[in-house]
């Protein structure tokens, strides 16, 4: 058969047997002949291997789905067995198109704990995705890849430079980092990989042979060539302070980690220096009369640091929106470029994103040990001022033991949700004590969830009863239903002495808060940081308080929404009714 005749039997094998497992499918095919028909298929794509591109397609969008369905499916363990050496190949041929199999199959036979890329699977998929589109999409032009240390921001890269040159290898890399060391061990990996065994296996025709001595026509760490390359050199692999007039990049530039720590990062004029280096240095360094395809990675550091201007330079000139199947992926409208932030905490679930490499337990441990804005910055990839952090914990008072009080319960406010999911039920008991004449608030338990407030009723009478709480204030215009519900449940317990107000707010959340924060900072006093773990629902509130940034880059702001709102209703008595006093001169005639 020629090569024609050789798809049109594989499409024809491949459909028929999509067919067979769809429910709908009258009689299904026996596993017997499935596995015959497979055998075929095996033989088929040897013979039809060298048509690369349509190959690998064939592979990685209907081959490798039906033998993975096949090893779940078929409990016949010879037939899985072989089903798992055709998978092997597979991945070999889908290599050669798709990044993302590369990666798989360059880590095949390694032992579970040597995998890079497997446990960072769910963090690095979209970045591998979008190194592939730098590589292959001529309308894709920029990628910036923040993530915390350690969990893959370089290694990934220098990968798919190398699978690139499987690509084509008549182009030209250029790679930018502060670090001497780091940038000529990156471009070491590149040569390490193309001499690897499963780089020649997927990319036969870059095989390396050491007795080929035409491979590396030069070979060093700062710079090398291919034989077949039409450019200068391959591969530049320069300092951020080397002097790059002279070398020209025609497949990407990466410029990577520039910030040895934070303080460097908070250096206002070095962060100046880099970004406008940048646009009129490094990124000229790509060839003439063709816009940059430019990967930026690293961890954040600092508010204003040069990825945090790379990002905002971005967004002044695109529109992004949210990558609908990579997490923490966003994508330009146009497709022209894409941003990837991966946390180390998961914004909404506060878990780990990445557990393999660290346990939300271990994050919550060095969290602790270190100032909010580093930890929003660094670890969250949120650039966060020092200065927007209004209620970090060395601007709150704090304490490690309630003062003793006259005072008798306790205080509440309940700021609700309409539903479980992104936002929080927040409900902060404060108790009042009494200091140098003035009324001071210590938050003494919370309910802080992000539950249904129709499944918070028995919480909440349960914490009303546990603090004689005196006070709870209710915003209503979230649900009209709480008050009269939870009314009903203290009197059939016989408890009348919680007076429950509502309050009805039209201001905004940022307004709010702005306008209390004063009270907040003066009259409340919270938990010193090591009190609760970040688990309990009074630690996840702490945390949602301390790194509150008043920029307006909050996933989500319910707590300090809830202490403004006791400060308003309860500090304040806003929500107390206003009883009318008789003028002066309306007196005198009484």
């Amino acid at each position: 058969m020629n090569s024609k005749e050789i798809y049109e039997t594989i499409v024809k094998i491949l459909t028929i047997l999509e067919q067979n497992f769809k429910y709908s499918y009258g009689k299904k095919i026996s596993f017997e002949e499935i596995f015959e028909m497979m055998k075929d298929l095996y033989a088929l794509f040897t013979n039809f291997e060298k048509n690369v591109k349509a190959c690998g397609e064939l592979v990685v969008k209907k081959y490798i789905p039906l033998l993975d369905l096949l090893v779940r499916v078929d409990t016949n363990i010879n037939h899985r067995v072989e089903y798992e050496k055709h998978l092997k190949y597979a991945y070999k041929l889908g290599a050669r198109v798709s990044l993302e199999h590369y990666m798989v199959y360059r880590e095949w036979d390694e032992p579970e704990k040597d995998k890079f890329f497997e446990p960072r699977y769910n963090i690095l998929v979209g970045y591998i995705h979008y190194l592939q589109e730098l590589e292959c999409n001529p309308e894709f032009k920029t990628l910036i890849f923040n993530a915390p240390s350690g969990y893959g921001k370089t290694f990934p890269k220098k990968i798919s430079e190398a699978w690139g040159f499987g690509i084509d290898d008549t182009g030209t890399f250029l790679s930018l980092c502060s670090n001497d060391d780091v940038v000529k061990s990156g471009s070491r990996t590149v040569i390490d990989e193309m001499k690897s065994e499963q780089f020649g296996e997927v990319f036969p025709n870059l095989k390396w042979d050491e007795e080929n001595k035409d491979y590396f026509l030069k070979e060093t760490d700062e710079k090398w060539k291919l034989k077949d390359c039409k450019m200068q050199f391959s591969y530049y692999a320069k300092t951020t302070q080397a002097n790059v007039v002279g070398s020209r990049a025609s497949k990407s530039i990466h410029i990577d980690d520039l910030y040895p720590d934070y303080k460097e990062a908070m250096n206002k004029a070095l962060n100046e220096y880099y970004y406008n280096k940048s646009i009129t240095v490094w990124e000229k360094r790509y060839v003439q009369n063709k816009p940059p395809k430019v990967c930026i990675t690293g961890t954040l550091w600092s508010s204003g640091d040069y990825i945090d201007q790379k990002i905002q330079q971005l967004k002044k000139e695109h529109k992004f929106v949210k990558h609908p199947k990579y997490p923490y992926t966003w994508v330009s409208e146009d497709g022209s470029c894409a941003i990837i932030q991966v946390p180390a905490l998961d914004y909404e679930t506060g878990e780990s994103t990445c557990p393999e490499l660290k346990s939300t337990e271990e994050l919550l441990k060095e969290k602790a040990n270190m100032e909010e804005y580093l930890w929003q910055t660094n670890f969250q990839q949120i650039p966060t001022n020092p200065d927007a952090l209004g209620f970090s914990y060395e601007k709150l008072r704090t304490y490690t033991e309630i003062p003793q009080s006259d005072f008798v319960g306790t205080d509440a406010v309940i700021d609700a949700t309409r539903k479980s999911g992104k936002d929080f039920f927040a409900m902060p008991i404060f108790k009042k004590v009494q200091n140098d004449g003035m009324n001071e608030y210590y938050l003494k338990d919370c309910l802080f969830t992000r539950t249904a407030t129709k499944d918070m009723y028995a919480d909440i009478v349960e914490k009303i009863v546990e603090h004689h709480i005196n006070t709870l204030v209710i915003e209503s215009n979230v649900t009209s239903e709480l008050k009269q519900n939870i009314e009903k449940m203290l009197n059939a317990h016989g408890i009348g002495y919680c007076e429950i107000l509502e309050k009805y707010n039209t201001m905004p959340k940022a307004t709010r808060i702005e306008n209390e924060k004063h009270i907040i900072k003066k009259q409340l006093v919270f938990p010193q940081k090591t009190m609760f773990g970040i688990n309990t629902n009074i630690g996840a509130f702490m945390d949602n308080l301390t790194s509150y940034n008043a920029t307006g880059t909050n996933p989500n702001d319910d707590a300090p929404d809830a202490c403004a709102l006791f400060a308003s209703e309860i500090i304040e008595e806003n929500s107390q009714p206003q009883i009318a006093e008789p003028l002066d001169f309306v007196r005198q005639f009484m």
